[in-house]
């Protein structure tokens, strides 16, 4: 998982429990994040990335 261009390490991923189909993935936000705003979140699994999605980090 890469959150603003820096690896943020996973500590859940799989179904998410109530709702068929969805899943859902826990990630450490490294606190160098803190106050940088707009940033990218991109998931990879096995060489293939998501789409980027961007979130605000106050």
């Amino acid at each position: 998982m890469r959150v603003g261009g820096i690896d943020a390490p996973v500590l859940f991923a799989g179904a998410q429990g109530e709702y068929a189909g969805l899943d859902q993935v826990n990630v450490e936000l490294p606190r160098s994040l803190k106050g940088r705003g707009d940033i990218s979140v991109v998931c990879t699994v096995d060489g293939s990335g998501s789409n980027a999605v961007t979130v605000n980090l106050k």
